[in-house]
């Protein structure tokens, strides 16, 4: 199947680990030109050099993406390179764990900067060429807990500013269709990625647990009754980005294994 994208250009925001990584490759694979920004250069140029490899376009960005500055070199960097991108795709860490009454109000205010202000700094750079040429594609690969907050986590700065980026992409959503630019936002469940196993160890580590003992009652509640694969995500936002998900805004879609409980 021809996704239509094929000479198109993607920044990748998070893109050389986890998920981010694989829809860098994913994009690539589809002949898309792909500007590969995170904040560890050794990372970045591991993901470049493997895309290369197979025969992809890529160039790579070494930059902190919640910094307004660095988001415009790097911006500025990719687009010297390939040209100005025509797809980007925001991902950046979530905030540390905490409850309430255990946070500043300085955590809360580097939480939002972090989360949802990384979002508007990229959004304002890409969009002008996007609105320009009459297309573009913005995907945001959020968390589920952004609708569900799950009650057995302390992720309290988490789960506030990701659902922050919910309604900042529906907004965007609702301005910017007109121009043909589509924008959604993915609920991410449970994710294989180094990340999250470093998360699930440290858990262990803490109670005197392994990691399967810790990760089992999550994925018992999940109908998948597994974790996903980071490629099963990049192929949800990649399809996204596609010629024939033009008429797909405005949605947050759930990428969970189904752990999900709401209905719609």
């Amino acid at each position: 199947m021809d996704l239509g994208i094929a000479g198109k250009v993607a920044f990748v925001s998070g893109g050389s680990k986890g998920m981010g990584r694989a829809t860098s490759e994913l994009l690539a694979a589809e002949g898309v030109r792909v500007i590969v920004a995170a904040r560890g250069k050794e990372a970045v140029d591991e993901t470049v050099e493997a895309i290369r490899t197979r025969g992809g376009q890529a160039t790579g960005v070494s930059a902190d993406l919640t910094k307004a500055a660095d988001v415009a070199s790097a911006v500025a960097e990719g687009t010297e390179a390939f040209g100005p991108p025509d797809i980007a795709i925001t991902n950046v860490h979530g905030p540390g764990p905490g409850d309430f009454f255990d946070l500043s109000d300085d955590q809360f205010i580097a939480a939002f900067r972090e989360m949802t202000l990384s979002v508007v700094y990229l959004t304002r750079l890409v969009v002008p060429h996007m609105k320009q040429q009459g297309w573009g594609r913005l995907v945001n690969i959020g968390s589920g807990a952004a609708k569900e907050p799950p009650p057995e986590l302390a992720h309290m700065l988490a789960n506030t500013t990701r659902a922050s980026v919910v309604t900042l992409q529906k907004s965007l959503a609702n301005e910017l269709g007109q121009f043909g630019i589509t924008v959604n936002t993915l609920g991410t469940g449970w994710f294989g990625t180094d990340r999250m196993y470093d998360y699930i160890d440290a858990l262990a580590g803490k109670h005197g647990s392994t990691r399967d003992a810790v990760l089992t009652p999550f994925t018992s509640a999940i109908p998948a009754r597994r974790v996903g694969r980071p490629e099963e995500m990049a192929a949800v936002v990649v399809f996204l980005c596609s010629v024939g998900a033009g008429y797909l805004t405005g949605e947050f879609i759930n990428v969970d294994g189904g752990i999900h409980r709401s209905a719609f």
